[in-house]
């Protein structure tokens, strides 16, 4: 009997990412009762919203789902959430960098081009839903499909770099030594998605040398974002937090 490998390696990815994932939103949620200080709860409640929906992207890669039509839907509205609540607590997360840089330094321009590419990708997005909801089987390997899967490619490539390379630079300029920590682990994080999205591209879905990008770079990913969250505050501090605040 064969062993279907490339499927294995996808379920046992899919399973350690999980629960890194559910423990995250734990911790995630623990630290945001215990934190005062509006950045440092901020930025907890978006880490666990942010693993919330890695979630559903997770368990769809491995369920078979048609890919167009209405039910392909259920594959795509995941994902197009996930870069949608990406690019959401990259903005606060370099908001909060540029407010704690002494010098309030404008972090590669980003509050000129925040508004302007968040219209583009909302646009994006939706281009993507109504092509999925529309082009039939045919069109989706036509010249036409392999044109709109051009456009996502040479569209969100470049955005996630660019917030890549903004969280990145934002951190290393921010002076809480610990909000560096955490966003420079969350760009460190979002350039892993970078890098699956360029290196699997020659690949077959589904074949082994995807599977293993796709899945090798999605593990050290979601580990970096629970780095990043478990950055705010060592667990000893957040229990003793609690502690200092439960009724004697």
């Amino acid at each position: 009997m064969s062993v279907d490998i490339p499927g294995a390696i996808n379920a046992v990815c899919t399973f350690v990412v999980i629960g890194i994932l559910l423990v995250g939103i734990f911790r995630a949620l623990e630290m945001r009762r215990a934190f005062v200080a509006g950045a440092y709860r901020n930025r907890a409640t978006w880490s666990a919203l942010l693993m919330l929906v890695i979630i559903p992207t997770q368990v769809e890669s491995s369920v078979n789902l048609p890919e167009t039509g209405l039910l392909s839907l259920v594959s795509i509205i995941p994902f197009l959430a996930l870069v949608f609540v990406i690019f959401a607590y990259a903005d606060q997360s370099v908001l909060v960098a540029i407010e704690t840089d002494f010098f309030h330094r404008d972090t590669l321009g980003w509050l000129r081009a925040r508004w302007p590419v968040a219209v583009f990708l909302v646009c994006f997005l939706a281009v993507e839903v109504v092509g999925a909801i529309v082009l039939t089987p045919a069109e989706q390997n036509s010249l036409l499909g392999d044109l709109l899967n051009g456009v996502f490619f040479f569209s969100l490539v470049p955005i996630l770099g660019y917030v890549t390379g903004a969280l990145i630079v934002g951190a290393r300029r921010s002076a809480d030594q610990t909000l560096r920590r955490s966003i420079l682990l969350l760009g460190l994080a979002i350039s892993t998605l970078v890098i699956s999205f360029v290196v699997s591209t020659p690949f077959a879905t589904g074949s082994l040398p995807y599977v293993i990008v796709n899945q090798g770079t999605a593990v050290v990913g979601i580990y970096l974002i629970y780095r990043s969250v478990m950055a705010l505050s060592p667990i000893g501090k957040i229990e003793r937090e609690v502690g200092s605040t439960a009724p004697s």
